[in-house]
């Protein structure tokens, strides 16, 4: 075992060296602070909210008492959770929340280099390829613009899983299957790192399945199904809390057109020239269709002419392509063509369904077509130049990021401060949003629909329907003591929290069910005893509780799993190879 980990160092070193050189040189503008990205707010706030969720007990951690002018907000019930737990572990290792943004995002890149890294090696056999297409990866400009311009944390997290996805999936289809276990950690990160780009990715392989389906056979049949079935269950914590609040009542995110529209898409679509010639700038998502509207303000959408230029050259490195893996080399090249055009304004939205508006801007395809378009670009100039060394990788490196460092120095330092997201978070006067709840997507709908009576509404327990006398309250966070006297026959109680599934309310130390007010609060009703207390705390659900039991068994099975594997793998070699040699004697 030791002397294996000295030859995988001996291998590997001064690649992963350099790719980490590389990433702490695209990593330069947030050593010295977090830009102002359009995204900082909220991913800040579900940062230091996850360790405030912690503080007061939740497992798992899923509202965050003091947001929503003090009601509760339940980020992680809705958003996919990984960046926050990563943050809070490496606050555990004693850094502080800022610190701890901003390593979630370096080492987001590292892996990001380090996973295209094995992917093109994987494909190719040759890991100075590889190293090419990590250093073009990680320097992909959408990819920069998605950390120095929107600081899109789901986003930048589900960069460094889809090639590790796609490792799974190649060496499944095309080699032995013993790397067959990556399907499960890529498709498990991208899940709970981003919605949008989960989808993307699982649009992705569905189309890689597809065009290789004549592969199939038992042994791949199974090992998909095992890493779906380990997908589905590591995921369970995030997917099932969901699902139950989804069917509990209506929230806003799901109403009809709140998240996005056609309209709105067609809107945020971009000209080619932006694609291709684009400033490497810090700026908004300008509606193009607006005429009144200065496109000169609009971020960087340049996919980058280190890609586009290699890819032109397809037509010509096509037929040095294996037969082998020709399909592949088309399909991925074709995707990209085919995804880019959405993102365009001549794409018609306005025929499209609805539905199509969950992406809520077009130029997110940029996503996959940075991440195919790596790969062929790569390919492409591997192809042309016959060989390639790492000194003329470094070289092409050095020119690339003296071409985008413009981005990655365009945004200034933002002045957010981590106390500002420990305080009562107060909605806007002027806007149904707040610092920490960005747009106020994860409310109920009934509580977004009268957002002046959230607004205004006091941390107190009110009476809305009866008649009772509360003689003392105590609201601490998620947790709340009421004693009441002079109580009527029937009373209708109305408490200072968000109606989300998983508070424990108990009367008199029994449990009672709870509803949702008309204005989107917990409410509860109260009968019998003339006087009482009335004890609540935010426990989670017994599904909440008993999918995160599941999803870290899963978890812990999975590494066993892995290991167990490939030991017997290593087993199976040595045996194959020591009938090898008694057969030559």
């Amino acid at each position: 075992m030791k002397k294996a980990i000295i030859n995988y160092v001996k291998q590997y070193f001064k690649y992963y060296f350099l790719i980490i050189v590389v990433a702490i040189i695209i990593s330069s503008g947030l050593l010295i602070g977090i830009p102002a990205g359009h995204d900082l707010a909220p991913h800040m706030a579900r940062v230091v909210g996850m360790s405030q969720e912690i503080a007061e007990g939740q497992i798992p951690p899923l509202v965050v008492s003091n947001y929503a002018n003090g009601f509760g907000y339940a980020w992680n019930l809705f958003y996919p959770p990984m960046a926050p737990y990563i943050a809070f572990i490496i606050q555990c290792l004693g850094f502080t929340y800022l610190h701890a943004f901003q390593i979630v995002i370096i080492l987001s890149i590292i892996t990001s280099g380090i996973a295209m890294f094995k992917l093109l090696e994987e494909i190719t056999g040759n890991k100075n390829v590889g190293l090419l297409a990590a250093m073009i990866y990680m320097c992909a400009p959408y990819f920069l613009a998605d950390i120095y311009t929107r600081m899109a944390l789901g986003e930048i997290l589900a960069y460094a899983f889809l090639p590790i996805l796609f490792i799974g999936i190649y060496n499944l289809f095309e080699k032995t299957g013993n790397k067959h276990f990556c399907i499960t950690i890529g498709a498990v990160g991208i899940l709970l790192s981003h919605n949008i780009s989960a989808l993307f990715a699982v649009l992705l392989s569905v189309i890689y399945v597809i065009f290789n389906i004549t592969k199939f056979n038992k042994f791949i049949f199974k090992k998909i199904w095992i890493n779906v079935g380990f997908i589905i269950l590591i995921t369970l914590f995030f997917y099932a809390p969901l699902l139950q609040a989804q069917s509990s009542t209506n929230y806003q995110a799901f109403e009809e057109g709140h998240m996005g529209s056609t309209e709105s898409l067609k809107g945020h679509t971009v000209y080619f020239y932006q694609l291709l010639f684009g400033e490497m700038k810090d700026g908004i998502s300008a509606m193009s269709t607006d005429p009144n509207v200065n496109l000169e303000e609009d971020m960087s959408f340049q996919i980058g002419l280190f890609i586009i230029v290699p890819i032109m050259f397809t037509p010509f490195i096509f037929k040095t392509i294996s037969k082998k893996n020709r399909k592949n080399y088309l399909l991925a090249t074709i995707l990209g063509i085919l995804l880019i055009i959405p993102t365009t304004t001549i794409f018609p939205y306005e025929k499209m369904p609805e539905a199509i508006a969950i992406i809520q801007f077009p130029w997110r395809l940029l996503f996959p077509v940075t991440f195919l378009w790596t790969i062929i670009a790569t390919i492409n100039i591997y192809k042309a130049c016959k060989t390639i060394d790492i000194k003329e990788i470094m070289v092409m490196t050095t020119l690339i990021l003296i071409y985008v460092y413009p981005l990655i120095c365009s945004n200034p330092v933002s002045y957010v401060t981590v106390e500002e997201f420990q305080e009562i978070d107060h909605i806007r006067e002027e806007a149904k949003s707040s610092v920490a709840c960005s747009g106020l997507e994860y409310l109920p709908h009934k509580a977004f629909e009268n957002i002046d009576y959230v607004r205004n509404r006091s941390q107190e327990a009110i009476c809305i329907e009866g008649d009772i006398h509360i003689a003392e309250q105590n609201k601490n966070g998620s947790t709340m003591m009421i004693k009441y006297q002079k109580l009527s026959e029937k009373a209708t109680v109305e408490l200072p929290y968000m109606y989300y599934p998983g508070y424990e309310i108990k009367v008199n130390d029994e449990k009672i069910e709870y509803t949702e007010s008309e204005n989107g609060f917990v409410q509860i009703e109260i009968s019998g005893q003339e006087t009482g207390t009335i004890n609540v705390k935010y426990t989670g659900t017994l599904l909440a509780r008993s999918s995160f039991a599941t999803s870290l068994i899963a978890f812990i099975v999975f590494i066993i799993y892995i290991m167990i594997y490939m030991f017997m793998t290593k087993k199976n070699v040595e045996k194959q190879n020591q009938k090898l040699i008694e057969e030559k004697r």
